[in-house]
């Protein structure tokens, strides 16, 4: 789904630069391994306060001046800022005499963000020069993407590579007034971010912890995790996959996407009373239900049912379609002809199988056509592996008719 080739690690000094000031907003509490590598790969020099003045200085209108030095919160401001510890390294003072990456491992708010870092291997490159802008989500933030996406992106360095590097602005160290005015900033990553009249806004996020100060950029922390455009790609896809549960084929898309007709929906209900709350198989529920077979196909099972849509029906000749639904016994036959009993086989499954006994006597035949799977040389599937209470679905092209 996603490119996973290794992004190099020599890339522009830009980006370099950038992402290093990211990871110095963020900070374990305990997180051995982040603090490892990051302690691993980071030079500390004992700057003096000047030092500090003279970098913070360098920043755009936005910068504090030297009378916020005498602040115990060096400026900083927000609703979450009174959870950053008072003293130590992890606090505001030590930040700011910290560089990017030997400042992150301390800030106990962030901990998930290192963790992320060291995922992407971005720990080599948070120690270059700034100054930087960096917008950095809090644990909770993380904790509020549902766990299998998180998973999946950080399992998928080039895409977690994105994301971080969202957060990132390159070649400023602005503060909330600064972001304020500017009003939309380019991210290392290579999309925008926008910012609220009085910069404690960030798309959707809201900067809980404003104007954090380190030694070569400015730090905000947020409540969200900024996605950019391919992480919302990558995540519509991840999520569309899931509410299929396994089912796959080019009709899935014609399933509705919630309610009893939807797969999730299909899954809690049997087979009969399944296929009535799909639109696409209204037809085959008006020949069940002609030939008395609601209660079986409703019964414990385990069946593997192969459903003709109403388009499959629609291709029989009407007179020939009237003879059959008018012949109970004939449409039994051909009905049952459908049904594999005693187990719930997925397409893996029947092709690996090759020939299969239904429910009325004969024989199925099944072959891998691409993604999908033929059937007896004249049908295949539509969309396959449906879940149901009690049997497996695969919804059909062509009405299988018994020889």
């Amino acid at each position: 789904m996603f490119n996973n080739s290794r992004t190099p690690r020599k890339r522009t000094a830009a980006l370099l630069a950038a992402a290093a000031l990211f990871l110095a907003a963020c900070g374990g509490d305990g997180d051995d391994v982040a603090q490892a590598d990051v302690e691993e790969t980071t030079t500390t020099t004992e700057a003096p306060a000047e030092s500090t003045t003279e970098a913070m200085e360098d920043m755009d209108e936005g910068a504090m001046d030297e009378g916020a030095m005498d602040d115990p919160m060096m400026g900083a401001f927000g609703p979450a800022c009174s959870a950053v510890p008072a003293d130590g390294e992890g606090s505001f003072a030590g930040m700011a005499d910290d560089t990017a990456a030997t400042a992150a491992s301390n800030n106990p708010l962030l901990s998930t963000l290192v963790t992320a870092v060291v995922e992407a291997d971005l720990v080599d490159t948070l120690n270059s020069d700034g100054p930087f802008t960096i917008f950095a989500p809090t644990n909770d933030a993380f904790g509020a993407i549902p766990e299998d996406i998180l998973g999946a992106v950080l399992a998928d360095k080039d895409l977690l590579t994105s994301v971080l590097t969202y957060h990132v602005v390159a070649g400023e160290g602005t503060q909330a007034a600064g972001l304020g005015t500017a009003g939309e900033l380019a991210t290392v990553e290579g999309g925008t971010i926008a910012f609220g009249a009085d910069g404690t806004t960030v798309n959707d996020a809201s900067v809980i912890c404003s104007d954090v100060p380190v030694a070569n950029g400015v730090v905000h922390i947020v409540d969200q995790v900024l996605l950019p455009q391919v992480a919302l790609d990558a995540i519509e896809a991840i999520t569309a996959a899931e509410a299929m549960l396994g089912a796959n084929g080019p009709a899935c898309s014609a399933v509705p996407a919630d309610g009893e007709g939807s797969f999730a929906g299909m899954a809690d209900d049997t087979a009969a009373t399944a296929a009535s709350n799909n639109p696409l198989l209204s037809t085959l529920v008006t020949a069940v239900v002609e030939a008395d077979l609601v209660d079986t196909l409703n019964s414990d099972g385990p069946f593997t049912i192969f459903a003709p849509t109403n388009d499959a029906f629609g291709a029989i000749p009407e007179a020939d379609l009237a003879a059959v639904l008018a012949d109970k016994d004939l449409l039994t036959t051909v009905l049952t002809h459908h049904v594999i009993a005693g187990d719930s086989l997925s397409s893996a499954d029947l092709i690996a199988a090759g020939t299969v006994t239904t429910v009325a006597g004969t024989e199925l035949t099944f072959s891998a056509e691409g993604e999908v799977t033929g059937i007896n040389g004249v049908a295949t599937t539509l969309c396959q592996n449906v879940p149901t209470a009690n049997a497996t679905v695969h919804i059909i092209d062509t009405v299988l008719i018994p020889g």
